[in-house]
């Protein structure tokens, strides 16, 4: 038995190290003979730059910088060769095919879980620690920064990381504000940036999408849990937009940046440092994905783990263990993720994708947080004992649709898929919103019986060469399944393509007699036409062809889309009961 264990952090109480490697103890102490493969997951925060620099043989670096404080703290930056990485990272970073990389982990420098309680206060914290790791990248003369920014405890837009790489905040004697963090930013009245260093570029890993300001920017969405009280949002709100509006003054294009998806993640960081340098975004799991090879890894196992400290409606937005789920989902693969605590309307909404997923809660919810946080460990390890006494008898009814599922999903396996959407050329530009939207990789019947319906209308129809185009927004109109939509185009390929447009033009000229509308039959049809003998122009007479051939084809597609729906349905009803399964 092969088992992959991809555990995310439990915050304030087990990293995903930590996880992981008491994951393969319990599991080689249980089945002696079972292959473990650890692969801890991060989200950008705690452990970020230390898991993928480890897992290409690069190096760390310790480097004396600030704290979200002002403090000197030593933390550690992660360097590696670019070719190292591989191909597929390489392509998804958009990097060169050599140099040097250094990751910078935020959460090392200005964390919040470095911080004890009564210092959590976003008016005093500062990401001047940023700014020095960066600039340290710089004099090493890396040739890019991938920088990841979970955990941050700042809400300072990056200002303390400007006046780190030399940007100078002066006051009204034009005096500098040596610690600028948002308690300061008051006395601020100019801003200068003459004396800002070079960076190589920066790629953020950023899973949220949030802007600078308004409902769902940073102040208000992210505010409260690094510390801010409700009392003060609408002032820092205010605080933010006034320095905003200072620091558009010094470059004029702050106001389109503001609006940009993702400068409003970690405080603001993507905000500040767009003004100082390149800045690129990424999405933290699609970049774990390619960094480890998730998918080969998944296909690869039998079972997979997953897990992180609470599973609620923002581990559906993208976060890497529910995204593990759904990709196992994809391959057939049995997957169950624990969480120190669960919220039940988040299981359910995955259930709604696919019902066979599994989510456990490990802590105990009769207790208080402090003990459920100091416990996490021995309660891990008995949740898991659980599973694993559990896994030599599993009901023969589980066992028989996971094995359908592993048939679909070897059908499947070489169409766009969630996790690899972006990699199709072709459907680069649509690779976000089709990542963000879960129902189009589900394989439940209200998913997919409108796929087959109108994939099979599509492919029917007389409009080769955009027939993917078309589908994909019927797809998201229709919430309807994309692979499978996508798949049932190359019903029409260059085999059956002459036959179907045939079968069209018949069908449509017929319709039109019966409806009254009078149009000649082409005479490029006819069985005595001589192609090779034929120019340009004539061709030209096959426009007329196509009204008839889009009625007919509508028809014939509808036609073939009920018969494909009910056909499917009866399967599924066959299919479904182990008992006639066995007969």
């Amino acid at each position: 038995m092969r088992i992959l264990a991809a555990f995310d952090k439990c915050k304030d109480s087990l990293n995903a190290d930590e996880l992981c490697s008491l994951s393969r103890s319990r599991i080689e102490a249980k089945f002696p003979d079972a292959t473990v493969r650890e692969i801890p997951q991060t989200d950008g925060g705690e452990g970020f730059a230390s898991i993928l620099t480890h897992s290409k043989e690069g190096r760390m670096r310790p480097v004396w910088v600030s704290d979200s404080l002002g403090r000197p703290h030593e933390v550690e930056i992660g360097v590696l060769e670019i070719s190292s990485l591989g191909s597929g990272v390489i392509d998804f970073l958009d990097l060169p095919q050599s140099g040097t990389i250094a990751l910078v982990e935020m959460a090392s420098s200005v964390g919040l879980s470095d911080l004890r309680q009564e210092e959590r206060d976003p008016w005093s914290t500062g990401t001047r620690g940023v700014g020095e790791c960066l600039l340290k990248c710089a004099e090493w003369g890396v040739d890019a920064i991938l920088l990841g920014i979970g955990g941050s405890s700042t809400n300072d837009m990056g200002v303390g990381a400007l006046r780190a790489l030399g940007a100078r905040f002066l006051d009204e004697a034009e005096e500098p504000v040596d610690f600028p963090s948002p308690r300061t930013w008051e006395r601020v009245e100019s801003v200068d940036f003459s004396g800002l260093s070079s960076l190589p570029p920066v790629i953020v890993a950023c899973d949220v999408r949030n802007p600078l300001l308004g409902e769902n920017g940073a102040t208000r969405r992210f505010g409260p849990q690094k510390g801010l009280l409700e009392d003060d949002l609408e002032r820092m709100e205010a605080e933010m937009t006034a320095m905003s509006g200072k620091l558009e003054e010094a470059f004029p294009s702050v106001g389109d940046l503001r609006d940009r998806p993702g400068t409003g993640a970690a405080g603001g960081i993507g905000f500040g440092l767009s003004l100082a340098c390149q800045v690129s975004m990424v999405e933290g799991f699609p970049l774990v994905c390619e960094w480890f090879d998730l998918e080969s890894e998944i296909r690869a196992c039998d079972l997979v783990l997953t897990g992180e400290g609470r599973f609620d409606s923002t581990s559906l937005q993208g976060k890497g263990p529910c995204e593990i789920l759904r990709m196992a989902e994809k391959f057939g693969k049995k997957a169950i993720l624990f969480a120190g605590s669960v919220e039940e309307d988040a299981v359910a909404r995955l259930r709604q994708e696919n019902d066979l997923v599994e989510v456990l809660e490990f802590g105990r919810p009769e207790l208080p947080i402090e003990e459920n946080l100091a416990r996490g460990r021995e309660f891990f390890a008995d949740k898991l004992d659980e599973v694993l006494d559990s896994l030599g008898s599993p009901t023969e009814e589980k066992e028989l649709r996971f094995r359908r599922i592993r048939r679909v999903k070897r059908l499947m396996r070489r169409l766009p898929r969630r996790s690899n959407v972006h990699r199709y050329p072709v459907l680069k530009w649509f690779s976000k919103t089709a990542y963000e939207r879960s129902y189009l990789w589900s394989f439940r019947s209200k998913a997919i019986l409108p796929a087959i319906f109108l994939g099979t209308w599509v492919a029917l129809l007389p409009i080769v060469g955009i027939q993917m185009l078309v589908v994909f927004f019927i797809a998201l109109w229709a919430r309807a399944n994309l692979p499978v939509i996508v798949a049932l185009q190359w019903i029409s390929n260059p085999i059956t393509m002459g036959p179907i447009y045939y079968a069209d033009y018949k069908i449509g000229m017929v319709l039109f007699g019966l409806i009254g509308i009078r149009q000649e039959p082409s005479s490029l049809l006819s069985a005595q036409t001589e192609w090779s003998t034929l120019e340009f122009s004539d061709l030209l007479d096959l426009v007329d062809t196509f009204p008839p051939m889009f009625l007919g084809g509508s028809i014939l597609g509808i036609s073939l889309g009920v018969l494909a729906v009910f056909l499917y349905k009866g399967l599924a009803k066959l299919y479904k009961s182990p008992t006639t399964e066995r007969q």
